[in-house]
């Protein structure tokens, strides 16, 4: 089967970019299968290494233009876009494919309009849950234009589709009134897990970039309640980002500089996860949170506010961690604290947590993608 990609680059960090290429590289080694990765700006190596699996630059590059203004991003998206459905419309002839997957970023709005010889399956995977444009609209302006692009999108666009993938059982519940042209297909672990926690380190351990979405202003606020109860554990955040400087003078102003680390990029977060004995989300709202899934691989218990979406997909409340109400600070803290409180508990979690990660290792998400694939085609 000939499986295309369609995403805007491969080359700088984010979990689109991670998930497509480890899938690619998955795919590639089912027996039969060919798989392409087409990108549309492509100024440094891939950030992962590709397995078998074919490369291609249209060279479009929408992002040199970005940071120019407002009117260089409308020339980029009638313009370069013209441009981009013309090469790919080409390349895709060439290619022939079986299969043809957006991973919804600046071809998502025309790629089933393309009239590609080999007639495809088109499919649009939603890696936010469906309400983020309007979560992440500030001001008047901005929630005007979620609200255009949501019409644009979900009323019309969209519908073109074969088939449309959500991560979460939670964002198709709630959001995609379990429509029948709507799966859900969870994201894979992108990474073989060799090192494991025994839970006993007094330590507990966050993740993500430091940005607003994560909230980790709640976080902190968390942990000085924790670190009355429990001043002999620490709390280190592993990421980088815009609020950094606001997040040290919050710990500084909270009187918590010997109790919270703000560690920074890590390359290997795994090795950092096994060296704790409870991983914490505090996140305003996720697509899925894949990084739980990593935190449970390696064997901890999790509290995580039970945000949309995702966490509830993932977390059994009182089996392999805790799930709260977004925002009750105090009861995310007691939670915390037991866990502090009983070694048994935590390790016994953390077990629970190990296995519930087994559903998401790559071969089952693997098959989960392959059956649907031979389902659309053999419609």
């Amino acid at each position: 089967m000939k499986i295309v990609y369609c995403t805007d680059t491969v080359c700088y960090p984010g979990g689109i970019q991670m998930v497509t290429m480890a899938k690619a590289n998955a795919l590639a080694k089912v027996s039969g299968n060919e798989v392409w990765i087409v990108v549309t700006d492509h100024t440094n190596p891939p950030l992962m290494r590709m397995q078998n699996v074919s490369l291609v630059n249209l060279d479009i590059n929408y992002y040199e233009d970005d940071w120019k203004g407002y009117w260089y991003v409308i020339k980029g998206v009638y313009q370069k876009r013209r441009w981009h459905k013309l090469r790919l419309q080409k390349l895709l002839d060439e290619i022939e494919p079986d299969v043809v997957i957006s991973t919804g970023t600046s071809e998502k709005y025309f790629l089933p309009s393309l009239k590609v010889k080999s007639s495809p399956v088109y499919i649009r995977e939603i890696h936010f849950e469906k309400n983020y444009r309007k979560r992440v609209a500030v001001g008047v302006k901005d929630r005007l234009m979620a609200f255009m692009a949501d019409h644009y999108d979900y009323g019309c666009r969209i519908k073109e589709y074969d088939q449309i993938v959500v991560l979460t059982k939670e964002d198709w519940d709630e959001n995609w009134n379990k429509d029948d042209k709507v799966k859900v297909v969870p994201n894979p672990m992108t990474a073989e897990v060799t090192e494991k926690s025994d839970c006993h380190n007094l330590k507990v351990i966050a993740a993500g970039r430091l940005v607003q979405q994560k909230n980790f202003w709640s976080l902190i606020n968390i942990w000085k309640r924790v670190a009355m109860v429990h001043p002999d554990w620490i709390l280190e955040i592993w990421g980088s980002g815009e609020q950094e400087k606001m997040l040290k003078k919050h710990i500084a102003e909270s009187g918590l500089e010997e109790k919270v680390f703000l560690k920074g990029f890590t390359a290997n977060i795994y090795g950092e996860m096994a060296t704790a004995s409870i991983y914490l989300l505090t996140s305003e709202f996720e697509g899925f949170p894949l990084v739980l899934i990593e935190a449970m691989s390696v064997g901890l218990p999790v509290v995580s506010y039970a945000c949309p979406t995702g966490p509830r997909d993932i977390i059994e409340d009182g089996e392999n961690g805790f799930l709260i109400q977004p925002n009750d600070e105090d009861g995310f803290a007691n939670k915390v604290c037991r866990l502090i409180e009983d070694k048994e508990l935590r390790v016994k979690m953390g077990k629970n947590a190990m296995r519930t990660s087994e559903n998401y290792q790559m071969a089952k998400i693997i098959d989960m993608w392959m059956d649907l694939f031979h389902s659309l085609r053999d419609k």
